[in-house]
């Protein structure tokens, strides 16, 4: 089951390789879906939750 949520969930992560809980169950999810570099140094990932099959994205900026 699909939960409804907007796919475009942002949360600003400052640690670059650190796993984010699914916002809707708290599980761990391990790996990105897809990652795309938006600009200004800033990264988007997008996960899904293997749990609860919530689709979510978090964004990361890049230190330089």
């Amino acid at each position: 089951m699909r939960v409804a949520m907007d796919p475009v969930i942002a949360h600003e992560h400052r640690r670059y390789l650190s796993a984010p809980s699914c916002p809707n169950c708290g599980t761990l999810v391990a790996a990105a879906e897809a990652s795309e570099y938006i600009g200004d140094g800033r990264i988007s990932h997008r996960w899904l939750c293997e749990d609860c099959d919530t689709d979510f994205r978090t964004v990361i900026k890049i230190c330089g």
